[in-house]
């Protein structure tokens, strides 16, 4: 099948770019001696997480149960569930899927310490836990300081869990490469009193976990993570460019779309609206919702449900209803998330076609 056999919108995955971020990736690991268990939430795909532990990835990230379900049921038995499981519907799920997995949870409170550990005893098995620490996100996590000891005690002690050590995320630290230097040296001011504090209280983590695509490739800088959990890099996106962490061209995802309407003057419209692009904005503060691949200065300015304008005012070039282009999304995990499959492609050629089986998995 050709590109131009495709209906429109969909989802298109150039796979000699993918293999290419996918083999940097596992090179600098070893590189570096870190483990890689990266996240599937960007790609949600069974088949590209067997890729990733074919490059020599320890294990997978998933952020909710209903990844992980899709994950085991692809034969993939080394997770983690890097969000915290509250709740008896979800803790019946996590119980079922012990025995069947190696599964670590990432929490951070006694709650949900408690209802994993009852979840643990009913599957007969143990549970490995990361607690969660907050190191400048403000998402989750506990604040540096005696609660996260306290925890990691707590933890030790209840039947049928097994403290694995540390999650934490540097999600903050974003900007040029001087930004996230500044930021780095500031993250690790904050690791060394974690560290100091896991020590003095006699506490041996075998995993400090950290990491995130803006920073892939200065985790090594990172004082004492030893396990990053990126997830965007295996396709990269606009967030990713702006953040200066990768170029245009190691963008693998796009949304092929058809320019459908150019009756208003300087703009054209295509069939990719924000249940295809999703309306997620770039971190960085630019307007727009996507650019088209190889065209920069082409900006999708608006979205609709079904509707994507695009500023052609810039553009050399004139295009006519029926012309196709190709999208790159500022944030590629939830368009990702809005289409039922992709399309892996070389060239103009489509290789394969991979059902997008953990979009929707939000529970």
């Amino acid at each position: 099948m050709n590109i131009a056999d495709l209906d429109t919108p969909a989802v298109i995955i150039d796979l000699d770019v993918m293999e290419r971020n996918l083999a940097r990736a596992a090179a600098y690991c070893q590189q570096h001696q870190l483990r890689l268990r990266p996240h599937t939430k960007t790609h949600k795909i069974p088949a590209i997480a067997q890729q990733q532990l074919a490059h020599g990835a320890s294990g997978i990230t998933v952020a909710k149960l209903g990844e992980a379900e899709v994950m085991r049921a692809a034969g993939i038995t080394d997770m983690l569930i890097a969000y915290p499981i509250v709740g008896e519907s979800k803790l019946r799920r996590l119980a079922a899927l012990v025995p069947q997995a190696h599964i670590t949870v990432a929490l951070d409170s006694e709650e949900a310490a408690r209802g994993i550990s009852k979840a643990a005893q009913e599957s007969g098995g143990t549970i490995s836990v990361l607690v969660e620490v907050d190191t400048g996100l403000g998402r989750c996590g506990l604040a540096i300081g005696p609660a996260v000891s306290d925890l990691c005690h707590q933890v030790q002690d209840l039947p049928g869990l097994c403290l694995a050590g540390i999650m934490t995320y540097q999600g903050h630290i974003m900007g040029d490469a001087h930004a996230r230097e500044k930021l780095t040296g500031e993250e690790n001011s904050r690791l060394a009193i974690l560290l100091a504090l896991l020590d003095k209280a006699h506490l041996s983590c075998q995993i400090i976990s950290g990491g995130s695509t803006p920073n892939f490739f200065l985790s090594h800088q990172i004082l004492g993570i030893n396990e990053i959990r990126p997830g965007t890099y295996v396709f990269n996106d606009l967030n990713t460019v702006m953040a200066q962490a990768a170029q245009r061209e190691d963008c693998a995802m796009s949304v092929l779309a058809t320019v459908v309407s150019t009756a208003v003057p300087k703009q054209m419209v295509v069939d990719a609206g924000s249940k295809s692009l999703s309306t997620d904005r770039l971190a960085t503060g630019q307007s727009g919702f996507g650019q088209v691949q190889g065209a920069p200065e082409l900006v999708v300015t608006g979205l609709s449900e079904e509707h994507g304008q695009i500023d052609v005012s810039r553009s050399q070039r004139k295009f006519s209803v029926g012309d196709r282009v190709r999208i790159i999304p500022n944030h590629v995990c939830t368009a990702m998330n809005l289409h039922d499959e992709a399309y892996g492609v070389r060239g103009d050629t489509v290789e394969c076609l991979w059902p997008i089986a953990g979009r929707g998995k939000v529970r």
